[in-house]
This record gives C-alpha cells, sequence and structure tokens, in this order.
C-alpha cells in the first residue's frame, strides 16, 4: 500500500491502541466501541491522503462494526439464540493485529480482510449455523 511513513504510523498506532483496549475490557459493548476508533482513523486519513485500500479496509472494518453491533442488540433485545461468542471477540482482536502488521509491513492485506468478512458472517443466523455445523472457520 502506498501511504506516507507519517500517516501509516498514525494508522498503526490507533490500532495498537484498540488492541489494548479491546483486549482489557471485560464489556462486548465497550470491546465494539474501541474496535470503532480504527474505521474512524481511517477517514480521517483517507481524507487527507486518497489510498484506495484505505477506503477498502475502512469498508470492510465498518461492516464488520455494524454487523457486531446488530448481533449485539438482537442480544440487549431479547433475541439470545445467536450468541457473541468470546471466540469470535478474541479473533476480532487477532484480526485486527494482522492488519496493523500488514499495513505496517506493506504486506497484502486480501486475506486478513475477508477473516473480517467471515468473522461478519458468523455474527448471522447463517453463519453461526455453519460456524456450530464446523464448517465455517473463523
Amino acid at each position: 500500500m502506498k501511504i506516507s511513513d507519517s500517516f501509516k504510523k498514525i494508522i498503526v498506532e490507533e490500532i495498537t491502541f484498540v488492541a489494548e483496549k479491546m483486549e482489557q475490557s471485560t464489556q462486548v459493548p465497550e470491546k465494539l466501541f474501541y474496535f470503532s476508533g480504527v474505521h474512524g482513523v481511517l477517514q480521517r486519513v483517507f481524507n487527507l491522503e486518497y489510498v484506495e485500500e484505505l477506503v477498502y479496509i475502512h469498508f470492510v472494518l465498518t461492516a464488520t462494526y455494524e454487523t457486531f453491533i446488530q448481533r449485539l442488540k438482537g442480544i440487549q433485545q431479547g433475541e439470545g439464540t445467536i450468541p457473541l461468542l468470546e471466540e469470535q471477540l478474541n479473533k476480532l482482536i487477532l484480526t485486527l493485529k494482522e492488519l496493523r502488521d500488514n499495513i505496517q509491513e506493506n504486506k497484502d492485506i486480501h486475506e486478513t480482510l475477508k477473516k473480517f468478512v467471515l468473522l461478519s458472517f458468523s455474527t448471522t443466523g447463517n453463519g453461526y449455523y455453519l460456524l456450530q455445523k464446523g464448517m465455517l472457520k473463523i
């Protein structure tokens, strides 16, 4: 990804901060609150230095956040058939760190973004069903 070192540093530092705060938190809403900081910083950066891959990452992370929030709201409203699993939240943090490392080291991000999509899918009815069957691997 062709991005200036100064903006790359901002993104990497933000992801590091977010991942640490997510690991420290014991509450799902708080974990997701911190997670939202990543797509926020990406938007600020690509508004100053437009790079298509940043838009791609932003789009996937925004969709991931919205999918997790939608599941959390369903649970809070009493629809508990499909839970948010600790495994999903832990994988969210690990995948975020992987993204950070890929950005920092100028590595390909596509496989990492695919992991975010599969994590998002695992929070849906069909995704959870496939996760329980062992067909969906997160």
